[in-house]
């Protein structure tokens, strides 16, 4: 059968599915109804047990996930009628003298569910054939084993709208056409799938075997959170029985990148995953004692360094340390004997001496956090009472139990606690007179928080991803250690640390999580022009990546006499860029952002330009102005820097390179006064 009869056949099949679908879910809309007629119209008559109404809510339930699968399903082979595949493999196993066909596409597809699939998931098994070997010998791991053999042949094919555009026959490589013809493209408001595209390091970390924590550190543009994405994808595919995308919670660096990531996983047929920042987690757990700072509030500070923030943003760095952590460790300990005042304890005809509860205490609950002991010796009372009295306790007076044993404490106030510690350390006190709890002490209050009370009980997480992981500190690891107990894949880039100072998390994780954490490594970028990449690695001193041969404009460098005059060219050059979908003015923080937003709208009136903030929720095509750590992670066909002459500390040039390296094809930047020599 030759190729175009092929692609006829596979779309025909794709017809038929979509049209089995449509009367699966036709059938089950029609059941749906009925079982809420019949509820609505028997309810009242239902058995006095209610186990009538449980079959029928679950049979309902069944049938509205049932109607979800559908969907999914659905709109899997809708999108696989444009483009049903894009890779072939013929691999001649060992011991066999013909070849076997592999078609390689974003899902599965065969008539029946015994016969053998026109299309193979890029997922399965053999599809790690395409992207990890050139035409010879070969190997792929099955579920019976490593089946060897031959590949004798491998097409890469671009099918637009159910037609072949063309077909190549080569062996794959970094600077084969389709990747190349994809580098080209223009950036997009969402990320997109790149499993037409997926190299042969991305597919080592995409298939990972492990279960245990996988840290991966990788340039900029090399594709980081495309390959953590298609893992999860990878990972729910191969694991349908244990994991769903419900129990699996990416860490995002703010909800404009949640939005900007949102479309791939929908794309590779899977239902998005849960995501959040770990700062909206604090700010969550640590409402009772006032409203928390988050990182940006920070690197505000850090970018403005008022003589009355210096020590601020220094002690922020150590508050988070290993040996802070220690310090913390220290008083915790000494509040066994420091924070209680033991005594006997009577009600009704139930009574326990010191002696017993002092025992109950220090001994039998010992691994039990210091202030939730005396909580569960109240439910040891409780228990004994309603055993003698045979009936159960109303609430109130199970509330005056724990009243009374609580009050052995000197205090149970967190926020007390944590002002205590600095307090016996020699720190000045926190002021929380305006009800703001500092950045630099939200994670050790939460650190105590953990310490000294029993965590409240979350939904199951099975897989945690990490983005930006060189953003995280050493506390807040130890945190997520003892929040998640799961596997986890971290993906980052030392080099584009938000702060001062290179934080490589790969030298400290190991101590945090044991011999759990496996090391990969990314050092080719799919991004940026050869050009620009090379500007924004003379800027952090050089650095070993290799960039796709894909030559641009050299970035544009201009120093001006005054502000009108930048944002005057600033706008003629956004208007000459008329073929880009997606542009960035990148701003050193929100309020130069602000004032270029508004600068701009001045020179560029009836042009729509977007001003991001931290409070922003969804990232579109067009003009967005931001600050430079709004940025991180998301691509522009052209960006636009101005106030180069602003860009004077260690930590300002962290944040000119993630502005550089946000640039897929053309990079302008801006400076008013003397260009430096």
């Amino acid at each position: 059968m030759n190729e175009e009869s092929y692609l006829a056949c596979v779309i025909e099949i794709l017809h038929q599915k979509i049209q089995e679908i449509d009367g699966k879910m036709a059938g089950n809309e029609k059941d749906i109804a009925q079982m809420h007629t019949y509820f609505w119209e028997n309810y009242t008559e239902f058995d006095e047990y209610g186990y009538e109404q449980y079959d029928n809510s679950n049979a309902l339930k069944s049938r509205v996930k049932e109607q979800g699968e559908y969907r999914r399903e659905r709109f899997r082979y809708e999108r696989m009628l444009d483009s049903p595949y894009f890779g072939r493999v013929d691999f001649c196993y060992e011991g066999e003298s013909e070849p076997e066909t592999y078609y390689i596409g974003i899902g599965n597809l065969a008539r029946g569910r015994a016969k053998d699939p026109y299309v193979f998931d890029w997922r399965a098994p053999v599809s790690g054939l395409f992207y990890d070997y050139d035409k010879g010998a070969a190997q792929f791991q099955a579920p019976m084993g490593v089946l060897t053999g031959e590949i004798t042949r491998k097409k890469q094919y671009k099918i637009k709208h159910g037609k072949i555009v063309y077909i190549l026959e080569n062996e794959i490589n970094i600077d084969d056409e389709i990747l190349q013809q994809a580098l080209l493209e223009h950036a997009d408001a969402r990320l997109k799938s790149i499993v037409t595209t997926i190299q042969k390091e991305q597919n080592g970390i995409i298939r990972y075997p492990g279960q245990q924590i996988l840290a991966v550190q990788g340039c900029a543009g090399s594709g980081k959170t495309s390959v953590a994405l298609h893992r999860v994808a990878y990972l729910l595919y191969h694991n349908r029985k244990q994991l769903h995308a419900a129990q699996i919670l990416i860490l995002s660096p703010n909800s404009i990148f949640a939005d900007y990531i949102s479309r791939i996983l929908p794309e590779l047929g899977e239902e998005n995953i849960c995501e959040m920042t770990l700062d909206d987690f604090a700010y969550h757990e640590l409402s009772a004692y006032g409203e928390a700072e988050d990182r940006y509030d920070e690197i505000e500070k850090l970018l403005h360094p008022k003589d009355a923030l210096k020590p601020a943003t220094q002690e922020s760095l150590y508050n988070q340390s290993q040996a802070y952590m220690q310090e913390l460790d220290g008083f915790i300990l000494s509040l066994e004997w420091d924070l209680v005042d033991v005594q006997a304890f009577a009600y009704g005809k139930v009574e326990l001496s010191e002696r017993q509860i002092s025992d109950l205490f220090y001994e039998k609950l010992a691994d039990v956090p210091i202030l939730s002991r005396m909580e569960k010796i109240g439910e040891y009372l409780i228990d004994a009472i309603e055993t003698l009295r045979g009936k159960n306790m109303e609430e109130e007076e199970r509330q005056t139990v724990f009243g009374r044993l609580n009050a052995m404490y000197q205090t149970r106030d967190v926020l007390e606690l944590y002002q205590r510690f600095l307090a016996e350390s020699g720190r000045k006190a926190m002021d929380t007179s305006d009800g703001i709890l500092r950045y630099e002490d939200v994670y050790p209050l939460l650190y105590l928080k953990y310490a000294v009370l029993e965590p409240p009980k979350r939904r199951e997480v099975k897989h945690l991803v990490i983005d930006e992981m060189q953003d995280y500190s050493y506390l807040q690891y130890v945190l997520l250690d003892q929040m998640f107990d799961c596997p986890m894949t971290m993906l980052g880039d030392k080099v584009q640390t938000m702060g001062s100072v290179q934080q490589d998390v790969l030298s400290f994780l190991p101590r945090i999580f044991g011999r759990r954490v496996h090391c990969a490594y990314l050092d080719k970028s799919y991004r940026s022009t050869i050009e620009i990449m090379e500007f924004a690695n003379r800027l952090v001193g050089g650095q070993n990546v290799q960039a796709v041969k894909r030559h641009g404009r050299p970035p544009a460098v201009a120093y001006v006499r005054t502000e009108e005059e930048m944002y005057r060219r600033m706008a003629r050059d956004i208007e000459q860029e008329s073929e880009a979908d997606t542009l960035a003015a990148l701003c050193l923080d929100e309020g130069s952002a602000r004032r270029a937003a508004e600068k701009l709208r001045q020179e560029m009136a009836g042009q729509n330009v977007m001003l991001l903030t931290r409070e922003s929720m969804k990232f579109q095509q067009g003009l967005s102005v931001m600050p430079f750590y709004l940025a991180k992670g998301l691509e522009f066909d052209a960006v636009f820097v101005p106030d180069l002459q602003n860009y004077r500390e260690p930590l300002h040039r962290q944040a000119l390179y993630i502005n550089a390296t946000r640039a897929l094809h053309s990079l302008h930047l801006y400076g008013i006064g003397e260009e430096p020599s």
